[in-house]
């Protein structure tokens, strides 16, 4: 695999009570590196981590198996009262995202403050 088709993928933990699972993910949203994306989230939740916020700032590409793995795991982690949310989406990765109309299934942010907070807000409630 060259680094071109690299896929980095960071975990941090935001949210007064580190409740808030934030995910920088770096580099090419392919068929190849996907699955590694899969394995990450998939780890979260098995250790009951449902709020997730996937920080897209250093993507400037995702095929349609990296809309997948998000939709995928949706159900999942809003039965959990949970949610998945986007945020700072590329140009060109907003605009199949808006395409594909996932905006009306996931939530984006224009930073990973705003998605966090949003999670904040809701438990406060």
């Amino acid at each position: 695999m060259s680094p071109l088709d690299d896929l980095r993928i960071s975990v941090s933990q935001a949210g007064n009570q580190n409740e808030v699972m934030i995910l920088r993910l770096d580099g090419m949203l392919d068929t190849l590196t996907a699955p590694n994306l899969d394995r990450v989230i998939g780890q979260l939740l098995q250790q009951k981590k449902y709020n997730l916020v996937c920080d897209l700032a250093g993507v400037n590409y995702v095929s349609s198996a990296g809309w997948g793995i998000f939709i995928s795991h949706i159900k999942e982690v809003r039965e959990n009262q949970g949610d998945l949310k986007l945020t700072r989406l590329h140009p060109d990765v907003y605009e199949i995202f808006e395409l594909l109309e996932f905006d009306t299934v996931i939530k984006s942010y224009e930073s990973v403050d705003k998605a966090a907070g949003d999670f904040s807000t809701a438990i406060s409630l």
